[in-house]
């Protein structure tokens, strides 16, 4: 086991100056950032990872906030999210992670909360060290580790798989174009009438969409593990993935293809449906 080097205050300003201009970019450009940070880590669990991500935009929508949030709003979104803690514990956790002193919680700074002991774990085992410190029990009341978390999360990445950090960086896309496009149609639904209905229609369809983008990229991630795992292939071998992944890809985006196509003629059966309705009530005597 190798000792952890210790942070001089010039590494630890610098870390704080990297989280200051982190948590100014939205929620999504951080829910990136974490992504390409901790996938590995994370494994299946990078999915509730962006469920979070919508909560938490909706959280501040709900609370009027636009960026991040006030502790007391911190702390009763971290227990909408089941991790129970007593108010001290709560108090206490969330000054620990409150790491540029601004008493705003931002999505990363929640995350590192969340996920204290995935990122600690992380970090010791990059440092082939035993924790210093008790990673039972969820890290609940465990303080004192923000520059432990902020080394990790800004460590340099080693070994990174390009592909996966594209599939990542385009699912993000897609999801933030995905949110945006949900919010427009709430809007439109709730002024009513044929467009609000019309609008209503494709939102449910919207909302109900397959989850083909997590299929495709947890086969990326899959693919890339698997690489980290066993290291060198032969040539047939790495040639016979690449075959194998193209084609999982290619069936993938048959699926999104025929699925996209069968919205479409279903909303268009539905706006013809109620335009047809409409003209009957518009009918004159």
């Amino acid at each position: 086991m190798s000792p952890i080097p210790d942070l001089n205050q010039s590494a630890r300003d610098g870390l704080r100056a990297q989280l200051d201009d982190l948590v100014k970019k939205d929620t999504d450009e951080q829910l990136q950032f974490f992504l390409k940070s901790f996938i590995m880590q994370l494994g299946d669990e990078w999915k509730i990872v962006v469920q979070l991500c919508s909560h938490f935009k909706q959280y501040l929508a709900d609370t009027c906030n636009r960026q991040d949030l006030d502790v007391v709003q911190a702390a009763e979104f971290l227990q909408r999210q089941g991790r129970t803690r007593t108010a001290l514990q709560r108090k206490t956790e969330l000054q620990d992670i409150d790491l540029n002193n601004d008493n705003r919680i931002a999505f990363t700074e929640y995350l590192l909360l969340h996920y204290k002991v995935m990122v600690l774990t992380s970090f010791f085992e990059r440092h082939q060290a035993q924790p210093t410190v008790d990673l039972t029990d969820e890290g609940v009341g465990l303080t004192g580790v923000g520059d432990m978390l902020l080394q990790e999360l800004f460590k340099v990445p080693v070994g990174v798989d390009a592909e996966l950090m594209r599939a990542i960086e385009e699912f993000v896309a897609k999801q933030k174009a995905r949110d945006a496009k949900i919010q427009e149609l709430t809007e439109k639904a709730a002024q009513g009438g044929v467009k609000g209905m019309t609008a209503q229609t494709e939102l449910n369809m919207v909302k109900n969409e397959d989850m083909t983008e997590m299929n495709r990229i947890s086969l990326t991630l899959e693919a890339a593990k698997r690489r980290a795992a066993k290291g060198g292939r032969s040539v047939d071998q790495e040639a016979q993935r690449i075959k194998e992944e193209k084609e999982r890809e290619a069936m993938l985006a048959q699926q999104a293809e025929l699925e996209r196509q069968a919205e479409a003629d279903k909303l268009k059966a539905s706006r013809a449906k109620l335009l047809a309705r409409a003209a009957l009530f518009e009918k004159p005597n």
